[in-house]
Order: C-alpha cells, then sequence, then structure tokens
C-alpha cells in the first residue's frame, strides 16, 4: 500500500468518523427535542385557576420552541411564585437539559433547591456555576452560606471555597476577605482570623464593626 494510499483511507476514516458523531448528535438533539415537546404538551395538565396571558404567551412559544429556555424561567418564576415549587423545578431542569452551562438557570435553580431543602442539589449546581462561570463571584458566597446554615457537616469546605473565589476573582477581593475573616472569627483559629480582619482594614479602613472585632479578637 503505497504512503498516498494510506493518507487516502486515513483522510476518509476521519470524515466518516466525524460524520457519524454529528449525525449521532444531531438525532440526540432531535430525540431530546421530541421528548421536549411531549413534557410541553401536557405542562398545564391539572392545572387550576386562571391562567395569566403572559403565561399562555410562554406556553405557545414553547410549543413552537420547545429550546426557548427564556419561556421555561417565565412559567417556572409563575409557579415559583404561587407556590408550586416541584413544578418550577422541574422546568429549570428542563431549560438546564438545553443550556446545561447557563448561570442564571443554575442560579435560580440552586434558590428553589434551597427553598424545597434539597440542599445537596443546590450545592451541585453552585460549583457548576464556579466551574462554568467562574467570574459569577456570587456563587462562591451562595455556596459557602449554604454549607454555613443549611450544611454544617460540611461548613469547613468554606475557607477554601472562598480562597478559591478570591484568586479567581481577585479585582473584588473585598468580597471573600470579609467572610473569611468572619468565619476565622466564629470558628478559629484566632491568627488567621487577625489575618484576615487585618486585611479587610487595609482594604475598607473606615469600617468600624472589622475595627471592634479586630480589637476583640487581639485581647
Amino acid at each position: 500500500m503505497t504512503k498516498k494510499t494510506k493518507i487516502i483511507i486515513a483522510v476518509i476514516a476521519i470524515v466518516l468518523i466525524v460524520g457519524g458523531l454529528l449525525a449521532w448528535k444531531t438525532l440526540s438533539w432531535q430525540e431530546k427535542m421530541g421528548d421536549l415537546r411531549n413534557y410541553v404538551t401536557s405542562l398545564f395538565s391539572g392545572e387550576t385557576g386562571e391562567i395569566p396571558e403572559d403565561i399562555k404567551t410562554a406556553y405557545e412559544a414553547l410549543k413552537n420552541d420547545p429550546s426557548d429556555t427564556s419561556a421555561y424561567m417565565k412559567v417556572a418564576l409563575w409557579k415559583r411564585d404561587k407556590g408550586d415549587l416541584e413544578g418550577a423545578i422541574e422546568l429549570y431542569e428542563k431549560a438546564l437539559e438545553i443550556k446545561p452551562d447557563d448561570t442564571l438557570l443554575l442560579m435560580n435553580i440552586a434558590d428553589l433547591y434551597i427553598r424545597n431543602q434539597e440542599y445537596a442539589k443546590a450545592a451541585g449546581a453552585y460549583v457548576k456555576v464556579m466551574e462554568s462561570n467562574p467570574k459569577w463571584i456570587a456563587a462562591y458566597r451562595s455556596l459557602a452560606d449554604l454549607y454555613r446554615y443549611q450544611m454544617p457537616e460540611r461548613k469547613i469546605e468554606i475557607p477554601s471555597i472562598l480562597k478559591k473565589g478570591l484568586e479567581a476573582n481577585s479585582e473584588n477581593e473585598l468580597y471573600f476577605v470579609a467572610p473569611l475573616a468572619v468565619y476565622y472569627k466564629d470558628f478559629g483559629p484566632t491568627d488567621e482570623a487577625i489575618r484576615w480582619y487585618e486585611r479587610l482594614l487595609e482594604l475598607d479602613p473606615n469600617n468600624i464593626t472589622a475595627q471592634k472585632e479586630l480589637e476583640e479578637l487581639k485581647k
């Protein structure tokens, strides 16, 4: 077999592999859209009461295009406001099938998971935001708060979360230094608390609360 023939065979093989992958992705997408159309069709089955016009409009948009994530969000917020957390969560989960790394979808569903006391799922959503959009600073603080107040068995991870956020967002240092100082004040060690409060006062010298906390720690 000549070198030229080998090259031709290799090129053909690559084309077939790429074509196969594209075909698989296309079929997978079509299957997903089919599943979503079926879901949308039954979206308001069993719904009682008047459905607002803007929600009807969002529903029509979904029937025409089941990949319209803004329409999923619209209906989800309506369901949330009327107390249907499970329904709202399901809508966000469907939207995430379309855009799995969408920051706004992930942050919103994390909030719903917390309201529904599904704390581990909320944590997973925040972690995904931190991985896909490390500049989204609210994700770090939200996860730290979740571990402190709803999942205290994981509060030991809070400093590493905040320091990771600080490393990725050094231009917003104050946003992370303050909760680090508070964490070490509450849970120790004291020398770490002093160090972070001193840094906090370097960044925010008129912070009276921080000044008082530092004086107490140094006594």
